[in-house]
């Protein structure tokens, strides 16, 4: 039963309604969606006016050539000189489209789109009926091919328009108007000069009326490419910002860990060697040596850590300066003395006699690269030891090319191991392989110019070669380098 005391609402009331509703909503919109709205807007139009300048300024030299061949060959049929008139005032046309679509191409690109583009639009229509002036002279010309070549020419004009306009609507329709008017007012033209008697002479209107059927398709389609291509990349520019966020977490992440584990660690070593000096039974202070190697690992992880992210972040840098390569050799290995003599492990230095006494080049990263490889090489053997060489494989106009060879006694690697290691160099987050280190050495030999080398086999052991190239400073028998 219906309720009499209830008003039936009208179609202007029912509209009001829906009019203030919509109204309540739009207030709901923040100036933040605004502004991000007509950002998005400005940026469209400066992709679409980026687009159309590229394509303009790009094809003007082409379109000045092939217009002279059209010329040329008008010239002929019509047997006068029109035809090099109309190309002599299309230079200045093409050059004056050039200008005018170098200037929006500009403003785009500095991010200042017009937002009136009528000026524009009006110099694409003159030019392009300029243009059509051509097909006018052929489709009258006295000769029937005449028509035929106007038809070309014309296909010509809407293909270059559709092509290099089609990215903002008001220019592709500016220059795609007058060729469609020239395509179907020609027919009409010469059924009215002929006496409105011949309807054969409407014919090619009824083919140009279809051409344009499948050019309106042909232009569709390359609407609906154009947005795909515009998706793709913007959905690659996502990637790359989400990307450059997640590295900069990352990069932020490191370095406050950095800042918050550094201080209690020096804190946690520096006790533990307090202990280890005051420290009684052999035990005790044994113990506590491991507490102090443990936290020295610890400390080389997190520098690990920092040059990684410096590396990635292109930050790192290779400053060098003179180093005696021997003495760098022997501080690395006097490093790991004690970390070898409590896994009963020997531990060999060999240095060439002819390894120059100074030369040019970063002692700290070198020192780093030795360092990671050595540790390896201690970790990963239980018995037997580890043998470290220096040598020099070729010497010339200045300049040696030092070889760092750690060979050890341990499990060794399979060939899948190394090509792991080697073929993507990645950090392996299990806590199985190589680890961290050899990452970075990795990264670090390329950026010094030099390269690891790696031989292997299961139970056989690994032998790990550092070369770098470095210029001689003093050379092995203490001879300053001419």
């Amino acid at each position: 039963m219906n309720d009499r005391s209830t008003p039936t609402l009208t179609k202007l009331q029912l509209a009001a309604v829906r009019l203030s509703a919509a109204l309540t909503d739009a207030e709901t919109i923040s100036p933040a969606d605004v502004a991000a709205s007509l950002a998005e807007a400005k940026a469209k139009r400066a992709r679409g006016l980026i687009a159309a300048g590229n394509a303009r300024i790009g094809n003007s030299w082409l379109r000045l050539g092939s217009s002279a061949i059209v010329a040329i060959v008008a010239a002929s049929l019509l047997n006068n000189l029109w035809a090099f008139v109309w190309w002599a005032g299309l230079v200045f046309v093409i050059l004056g489209d050039r200008a005018i679509y170098k200037n929006l191409l500009r403003r785009a690109l500095a991010g200042d789109p017009p937002h009136n583009l009528s000026g524009a639009v009006v110099w694409t229509a003159a030019q392009s009926a300029y243009g059509n002036i051509m097909a006018a002279l052929l489709w009258f010309a006295p000769y029937v091919p005449g028509e035929t070549l106007a038809v070309i020419y014309i296909c010509g004009g809407l293909a270059n328009s559709a092509a290099t306009l089609r990215s903002n609507t008001a220019l592709s329709i500016a220059g795609i108007g007058p060729t469609i008017a020239t395509m179907l007012g020609l027919p009409i033209a010469e059924y009215v000069m002929n006496g409105a008697s011949n309807s054969l002479d409407l014919m090619p209107m009824v083919g140009g009326l279809l051409l344009l059927g499948f050019g309106v398709n042909l232009w569709k389609s390359l609407l609906a490419s154009d947005a795909a291509q515009a998706q793709a990349e913007a959905s690659a520019m996502r990637e790359r910002q989400a990307a450059a966020a997640a590295a900069a977490a990352k990069t932020d992440t490191i370095r406050r860990m950095n800042d918050e584990l550094r201080t209690p660690m020096a804190a946690l070593v520096g006790a533990a060697e307090h202990l280890h000096r005051a420290a009684v039974s052999p035990q005790a202070r044994s113990h506590i040596a491991a507490i102090v190697q443990a936290g020295e690992v610890l400390k080389m992880v997190l520098d690990d850590l920092s040059d990684l992210d410096n590396l990635e972040n292109g930050q790192l840098r290779i400053e060098t300066k003179p180093t005696d390569p021997r003495e760098l050799a022997r501080g690395v290995v006097a490093a790991f003395k004690t970390a070898a003599a409590d896994k009963n492990l020997e531990l060999f230095l060999d240095i060439a006699p002819d390894v120059p006494v100074r030369v040019a080049l970063d002692p700290s990263r070198v020192r780093q690269v030795l360092f990671n490889l050595l540790a390896n090489a201690v970790r990963f053997t239980t018995h037997g030891g580890v043998r470290v060489r220096v040598s020099v494989l070729n010497a010339e106009a200045g300049r040696a090319r030092l070889n760092f060879a750690i060979a050890d006694t341990g499990a060794g690697m399979s060939r899948s191991q190394l090509a792991q290691i080697f073929g993507r160099a990645k950090l392996c987050m299990e806590g199985e392989g190589p680890g961290l280190g050899l990452t970075i050495s990795l990264r670090l030999a390329k950026l010094m110019g030099g390269q690891i080398n790696a031989k292997s086999d299961i139970g056989q052991g690994s032998m790990f070669a550092f070369t770098v190239e470095a210029p001689v400073l003093v050379q092995a028998a203490s001879s300053p380098v001419a």
